[in-house]
């Protein structure tokens, strides 16, 4: 099990005072698509509440506590392209003019 949808539920009739419990759904690295579509599921329905999901997908990110890219290379040696030229809104390398302090805002 690598991840997990945790929700509380509510067994009591509608009308009356809920009574929360608390749940837990197990699925495997390979069932990220069907947890999403339980987390879908349970936020439409009212008789649940707090629905979360938490997954400890080991293969879906770089090694433990590799977090540097020197030379356009990660520690173990592979060629590292991404960067932020593509996001929206300028890289501060990358801007036209430096950033506005707020004290020249007013001007």
């Amino acid at each position: 099990m690598s991840i997990a949808v945790f929700y509380l539920s509510n067994s009591e009739p509608e009308g009356q005072t809920p009574v929360w419990q608390p749940q837990c759904r197990a699925f495997s690295d390979a069932q990220m698509s069907e947890a999403l579509a339980l987390c879908q599921q349970l936020r439409k329905d009212e008789r649940h509440a707090h629905v979360v999901i938490s997954s400890e997908l080991r293969d879906m990110v770089g090694p433990v506590g590799v977090s540097a890219v020197e030379n356009g290379k990660t520690p173990d040696g592979v060629d590292y392209q991404w960067s932020k030229a593509g996001r929206a809104g300028a890289s501060r390398r990358n801007a036209a003019e430096p950033p506005r302090q707020r004290q020249d805002m007013d001007r």
